[in-house]
């Protein structure tokens, strides 16, 4: 014969256990997403700027001149400028730098590589690639990992003309989320080296 009694106290047993297993406030945390991009076709026109240099810009980037410039010391020098990817929140900042002698050069050149040695604590490497074009010549630094700029350059005519380019994103660097975006800059920015012409 059936207890009625124990099949009562049974269902009320499992129900209290359902009940207090269901309760738990055990958070399971979802993956973080990575924000999606959708990029322009690739296009370029010709930009020339007052200092003596000429190269290929994006179309759908906008040039920020010395006007837009808060800082008094970068207002007062008229060669330094931004290419701004309004879409991506990014900048590629430029400086321009007119050298007289070998010396004032060298001292150009290590200053390029102590800014980008900065990110060395970020990085998971810094590697370095040559630039040797007939008029033009210089170093193209690709900074791995999540440091706050990716992409770092500099040019010389080797007689009197010294640029230096950095990429940087106004967000907190993520590579792996960056990533699309940062594949989509490095493509505009090897474009612009490779029809750089200082005049």
């Amino acid at each position: 014969m059936i207890n009625k009694k124990a099949i009562i106290f049974s269902v009320f047993a499992w129900s209290i256990i359902l009940l207090i297993s269901s309760c738990t406030n055990d958070n399971i945390p979802r993956e973080k997403a990575y924000q999606r991009f959708y990029f322009p076709a690739k296009k370029y026109k010709a930009f020339t700027s007052e200092c003596g240099f000429k190269f290929e810009v994006p179309t759908y980037v906008v040039i920020e001149n010395k006007d837009s410039f808060r800082n008094q010391r970068l207002v007062g020098d008229s060669c330094w400028f931004n290419i701004v990817y309004p879409e991506l929140n990014a900048k590629i900042h430029f400086s321009y730098k007119y050298y007289d002698n070998q010396d004032a050069l060298t001292h150009l050149l290590e200053d390029s590589y102590k800014l980008t040695s900065k990110h060395m604590t970020k990085a998971s490497y810094i590697r370095d690639s040559v630039i040797d074009l007939p008029e033009l010549k210089g170093l193209i630094y690709t900074v791995g990992g999540n440091a706050a700029s990716d992409k770092q350059f500099i040019l010389t005519d080797y007689k009197h003309q010294f640029i230096r380019g950095a990429i940087y994103f106004a967000c907190t660097p993520n590579y792996d989320s960056l990533r699309p975006a940062i594949e989509f800059v490095d493509k505009d920015i090897y474009h612009m080296i490779n029809t750089f012409k200082f005049q």
